[in-house]
């Protein structure tokens, strides 16, 4: 009996930097190029500065 849970593949993910120097993280498959990704295909990704970092800084 398998694990409902178990993923069936792991999916990769990249770092990308927008012109204005922001960060994002993003599904590697949700981009045609990381080094150019436009704006309509960072929707799909996570801003780094809008995520909570708890156990950043002092």
């Amino acid at each position: 009996m398998s694990d409902v849970n178990e993923p069936k593949s792991r999916q990769q993910f990249v770092w990308v930097k927008d012109r204005a120097g922001n960060e994002f993280i993003c599904p590697a498959n949700a981009l045609k190029d990381a080094k150019n990704a436009d704006p309509e295909e960072l929707k799909n990704c996570v801003d780094d500065a809008s995520s909570p970092q708890p156990f950043a800084g002092g």
